[in-house]
């Protein structure tokens, strides 16, 4: 059995070449999302907050990630850099940095949008208490003194503390 599968080159060696091809492409391909991610992270940088001025290597980039089956975050790093440029950053750009922060998760992301909280992104849920899942619907308060106050005070009470009483 064994003796005369080895007997058989073509059949293994052409499967080793094309195994040490398919690496050396990934490899190669990754090499190249590395270097185009770098020169356009590069230019973002001196960009001034204006993530435009980088429109080429961008393109490259994305380019690039889709060739290699890769997500480019490119997106959402624009996004985040919109928003963190414009009138919006009052509200502290949250959605915008939680969903850069999911998008760079080595291992893929943990949260996604839904609506207008969160939920946990499909087959994750085991990296979580089985309670994560309506934490993740929650949204964050509204960014004014009485928003803030108003969460506060109904957290408090989730946690047993009343209303007037202080614990430390």
């Amino acid at each position: 059995g064994q003796e005369r599968w080895l007997k058989r080159p073509s059949v293994g060696h052409s499967a080793a070449r094309h195994f040490q091809k398919a690496r050396r492409i990934a490899a190669e391909m990754s090499g190249e999302v590395a270097s185009k991610k770098a020169a356009w992270n590069a230019c973002l940088a001196k960009s001034g907050g204006s993530p435009g001025k980088c429109d080429k290597l961008e393109k490259d980039f994305r380019g690039a990630a889709k060739a290699a089956g890769v997500e480019s975050c490119a997106d959402e790093t624009v996004a985040l850099m919109k928003c963190t440029a414009g009138g919006s950053r009052v509200n502290g750009c949250s959605k915008a940095f939680l969903s850069m922060r999911e998008c760079n998760r080595a291992g893929g992301k943990q949260l996604m949008a839904e609506g207008a909280g969160y939920a946990v992104a499909p087959g994750k849920m085991g990296l979580f208490m089985a309670e994560a899942g309506s934490l993740a619907q929650s949204t964050p308060p509204t960014r004014t003194l009485e928003g803030m106050q108003e969460f506060g005070q109904e957290y408090a009470k989730s946690l047993g503390i009343q209303t007037g009483e202080v614990r430390f």
